[in-house]
């Protein structure tokens, strides 16, 4: 609908423009916020790094590269066998520790 004077165009023409220019605001006041917020977490992020950093957290558990102590087993009951072809006692529960000491040994097992 037309204006019917100049002055009223003019007034309609402002009321436009200062809707145009708030929904404008609006959107720049958003932005900036959320430019803000990500500034904000960026530092949070880099002072927590930081702070993991100087309190160790990013050295990780290096294996020891520096001489082996003894070779270890997973099976605790497990023991080398000899070769030469000779028994050796086992860890048996059952067995009687003092059955095989009160035994005198043969001519060849004292050779």
């Amino acid at each position: 609908m037309p204006a019917k004077s100049k002055h009223m165009e003019q007034r309609k023409q402002r009321i436009a423009n200062a809707k145009k220019n708030a929904r404008l605001a609006g959107k720049l006041r958003r932005r900036r916020q959320l430019q803000a917020l990500g500034g904000l977490l960026a530092v949070a992020a880099v002072l927590t790094l930081v702070y993991l950093w100087q309190d160790g957290f990013f050295k990780g558990e290096e294996p020891a590269t520096e001489e082996p102590t003894a070779e270890v087993t997973t099976d605790p009951l497990a023991t080398d066998a000899p070769t030469d072809g000779t028994e050796t006692a086992t860890a048996d529960p059952t067995a009687d520790p003092t059955a095989e000491s009160s035994e005198t040994p043969t001519d060849t097992e004292t050779e």
